[in-house]
């Protein structure tokens, strides 16, 4: 099966222009960021959500309560996912559950449409992006009082997660899956050109100094950056050296700093650009995936998603992962998703049962068979964790867990409503200045422009 477009939010937030999606599944039939483990899970105080409370239909007069939920899945993980839900239908008699499918490619638009006119489903697939600005507009339902009265289940969740849904205080979504950006190796080139494996804590002067030991004039680059080759890819460089990272906020940015560290990332990639050891940011990055598969990159800065397709279509491949590197500190990229609900809705009690239970032990069923993201939720993460472990990548499992309890992390990218005028500086700039076509001055232009914009009402 073919690596498909990731679900996660980057995903999305192409489609919709500033959205964003969690992790995306290596599936043809997949179109989510998909990203638990195996197993099942408890979640606080109880069962992951499912049998904790009374009947939701009988707490409604004994009625059947029916409810929707919109994914944007494919067929396959469509399929795991209805077949998980039948256990929250068995553990909640009087509930049943509608699963509405919806291509990714139509998504945001449609599920926008449908919040807009009050006909949202009663839980949907959200982004971080999408949650942050529907809910300050008043459109999606808020969970607070859950945080208070549910506290040791939102005590489970990765460090800086749950803050970073929240609006005001107020929380209109509950996270599911988180999309980590690490770096894929190539065993066999990196042994045939005497380099050492990379571990947990390696840092960027040990990452750039193998990137040109790997590389090959006129073969390849030793460092392929699929993802991470922007503004907030370095700014992880200035963030874990203590400096000031590009964005000041992930959901709430009030200005963005040039920092003297963010340089200094900047001019150690540009002359990795410039002497060949690392991939030009404005080349095609499409084919970077099938080129690792194929046994032609040596290193692949790349998010966890595309582990699925290596571990189905590429079996005779050896690799490994192993977290983005530091400067003193772990920093962690965030780019979570997960589910929602709108302002209006019949059953909170059922609805808030199913929402907690598709983030948690929904997860734990399907990730085992599709392994494409880590749970935001720490509990239901061991079964993702396990069946990395058993395909073979221990390293992986470790990486994940290390990158999703780093206590720093910084955004993914913009999430604010006017992210699409901020992103055309970085178009036109970011990637030239880093391969050499403009000079790194032009970097000040881009913060006072970005800033121009943040300003503006």
């Amino acid at each position: 099966m073919k690596q498909v477009m990731k679900w996660s939010a980057m995903l999305l937030t192409v489609v919709c222009a500033a959205g964003v999606l969690a992790g995306c599944g290596s599936n043809d039939n997949n179109g989510g960021n998909g990203g638990t483990n195996a197993g099942s899970g408890n979640t606080a105080g109880g069962s992951t959500g499912a049998n904790d409370g009374s009947n939701a239909g009988a707490a409604d007069g004994g009625e059947e309560v029916k409810l929707t939920m919109m994914t944007w899945e494919g067929k396959e993980m469509t399929a795991a996912i209805q077949d998980a839900l039948k256990s929250f239908e068995s553990e909640n008699p009087g509930i049943k559950v509608e699963v509405l499918p919806t291509p990714l490619t139509d998504y945001t638009t449609k599920i926008n449409s449908l919040i807009a006119i009050d006909k949202a489903p009663d839980v949907f697939m959200s982004g971080n992006d999408t949650e942050l600005i529907s809910g300050k507009n008043g459109q999606l339902y808020d969970w607070s009082s859950m945080m208070d009265s549910d506290k040791t289940f939102f005590d489970s969740f990765y460090p800086g997660i749950i803050p970073n849904w929240l609006v005001n205080g107020k929380l209109y979504g509950i996270p599911g899956l988180m999309n980590t950006y690490g770096v894929f190796y190539n065993k066999k080139l990196l042994q045939d050109a005497g380099v050492a494996e990379p571990k947990v804590g390696w840092t960027y002067a040990e990452m750039l100094d193998d990137a040109k030991k790997l590389a090959k004039k006129g073969q390849n680059f030793g460092l392929y950056l699929q993802q991470m080759n922007d503004p907030f890819g370095l700014s992880n460089y200035a963030a874990s050296a203590g400096d000031a990272p590009f964005a000041d906020s992930i959901t709430d940015a009030k200005t963005v700093t040039v920092s003297p560290k963010f340089e200094e990332a900047v001019n150690l990639y540009r002359d990795g650009v410039a002497d060949g050891s690392i991939a030009p940011f404005s080349q095609n990055t499409d084919n970077y995936a099938n080129l690792f598969k194929e046994g032609k990159v040596p290193l692949l800065q790349a998010g966890q998603w595309y582990a699925d397709d290596f571990i189905r279509n590429a079996k005779d491949l050896e690799w490994g992962y192993v977290p983005s590197p530091i400067v003193d500190k772990p920093v962690a990229t965030y780019d979570a998703i997960g589910f929602a609900s709108p302002a209006k809705i019949k059953h909170p009690e059922a609805v808030y049962k199913l929402i907690k239970f598709v983030a948690t032990e929904m997860y734990e069923e399907v990730l085992p068979k599709f392994p494409v993201a880590p749970p935001t939720y720490q509990p239901s993460a061991q079964p993702y964790y396990n069946k990395l472990k058993e395909a073979g990548h221990p390293e992986m499992a470790e990486t994940l867990d290390y990158m999703l309890k780093a206590e720093t992390k910084t955004p993914v990218r913009f999430m604010e409503p006017w992210s699409a005028k901020a992103q055309k500086f970085i178009d036109s700039t970011f990637k030239a200045v880093i391969d050499g076509k403009q000079p790194v001055d032009n970097l000040k232009k881009l913060e006072k422009n970005i800033n121009a914009v943040i300003a503006a009402p």
